[in-house]
């Protein structure tokens, strides 16, 4: 498997069919949107699909007595559970990615040239897979049934798919799918940062050192991945030139 990019064959740029681009121009000219098509475009649909649409699920009832008391409390210390509930499940949805994201990533390098610390790849993946253990955890001990998905947990699950698409696209090249973990992580430690501000305005003392641990270790990832991807970025290019 080669990294760098090579010119070749590609027949996306609209620059090498002239005639038959202007054809379609033209036919544009000729025939255009009619009126009735012109009172239903898409961003009318859009706006009425937007406009008309339920959220993203619900963050879903406690049901346990324990669970009932921790959102009680919650609620009368002024803040709000669910809030908080939706962006744990959100957590553990995104850690649950990143381990996936590692794992393909383990196989991809496993399958072609070991540019990458295979045991570095590997730690990663258990820090993730400890991450999500973490707020399982968590969410357990506030009452909060961790099976459960969220309306964030939701959107964060759709967020990872175009990311998992390159990393098991067998075409993508390793530095490809090192740039998309570095969006992820990049991603992960900014929501870190935001979940330790709400477990700290809800008084979850037991959790906050250990999610404090947990986001010096994704900016630990972040960082060596981008340093990564910088050295071979530069590689590329000195034996593209060479």
């Amino acid at each position: 498997m080669k990294d760098a990019a090579e010119f070749g064959l590609n027949k996306t740029p609209a620059q090498l069919h002239p005639v038959m681009t202007q054809a379609m121009l033209e036919g544009c000219e000729e025939f255009p949107p009619h009126a009735e098509d012109m009172a239903c475009d898409a961003f009318t649909l859009r706006k009425s699909y937007i406009q008309h649409s339920e959220q993203l699920g619900a963050v879903p009832l406690p049901s346990t007595l324990r669970g009932a008391v921790s959102t009680g409390v919650l609620a009368i210390q002024g803040n709000s559970p669910s809030v908080l509930i939706d962006k744990l499940g959100e957590r553990m949805a995104f850690e649950r990615s990143g381990i996936r994201l590692y794992d393909a990533l383990i196989t991809k390098c496993k399958s072609a040239q070991p540019v990458l610390d295979i045991e570095t790849l590997e730690q990663f993946r258990n820090d993730e897979a400890e991450h999500f253990s973490l707020v399982r955890d968590c969410i357990a001990s506030m009452g909060g049934d961790p099976t459960a998905q969220t309306p964030c947990a939701d959107s964060a699950g759709m967020a990872a798919m175009g990311l998992m698409q390159v990393l098991n696209d067998p075409r993508s090249s390793i530095p490809q799918c090192v740039e998309a973990i570095l969006m992820a992580e990049l991603a992960d430690f900014a929501a870190w940062e935001l979940l330790i501000e709400l477990a700290d305005e809800s008084g979850l003392s037991d959790y906050i050192d250990k999610f404090q641990q947990a986001r010096m270790t994704e900016n630990h990832h972040m960082h060596v991945m981008k340093k990564w991807l910088e050295q071979m970025t530069l590689n590329n290019q000195v034996e593209a030139l060479g």
